[in-house]
């Protein structure tokens, strides 16, 4: 394996990791610590590369990290749409 191919595997891998606290943070703490409007806008541009990635760049790696980004943003905006906020008193 060439070191540009490590530089072309590593990155995404690292960035969807990125997701885990986040994640985490909504799914077990219930905590709504994410902004709507930089998931949204994620999500946007990960589509953009999604579809990028069929129509421009045939690349079954990029497609895969393309979609996993994108699903990973919506979910996340979603996630916190749906919990209700709660006051720390």
């Amino acid at each position: 394996m060439t070191i540009q191919e490590i530089i072309y595997i590593i990155p995404p891998m690292i960035m969807i990791i990125g997701y885990i606290p986040s994640l985490i943070d909504l799914i077990i703490y219930k905590k709504k610590t994410v902004n709507y409007f930089s998931y949204s806008l994620w999500a946007i541009a990960n589509a953009t590369m999604f579809y990028y990635s069929f129509i421009i760049l045939p690349d079954l790696y990029f497609q895969v990290i393309s979609s996993i980004h994108c699903l990973a943003c919506i979910v996340v905006v979603c996630l916190n749409f749906l919990i209700k906020d709660t006051l720390v008193t």
